[in-house]
């Protein structure tokens, strides 16, 4: 039983090291992708994809916070 419980707890510490690794760099890319809808509102492509998605811009910033806060819980749970 105690050889189970080790594993387990192995299993969850080595998803917490992905997902540390992991959240910052879907952060980065989501600040980058919502750059460039913004910033790339001129080029024909992006300014007729985000007529067509009014509400992207605002799914991408829940989506970043989301990410932010759960990846600010897990290093705080990490350093308890």
């Amino acid at each position: 039983m105690d050889g189970l419980r080790t594993e387990i707890e192995a299993f969850f510490e080595d998803v917490q090291a992905l997902m540390q690794v992991i959240a910052p760099i879907f952060a980065f890319l989501g600040f980058c992708g919502l750059g460039l809808m913004y910033m790339g509102s001129s080029i024909p492509i992006i300014g007729d994809w985000k007529k067509d998605n009014p509400r992207a811009a605002s799914q991408v910033i829940g989506g970043l916070f989301f990410v932010l806060i759960t990846s600010t819980m897990a290093s705080v749970i990490s350093f308890t």
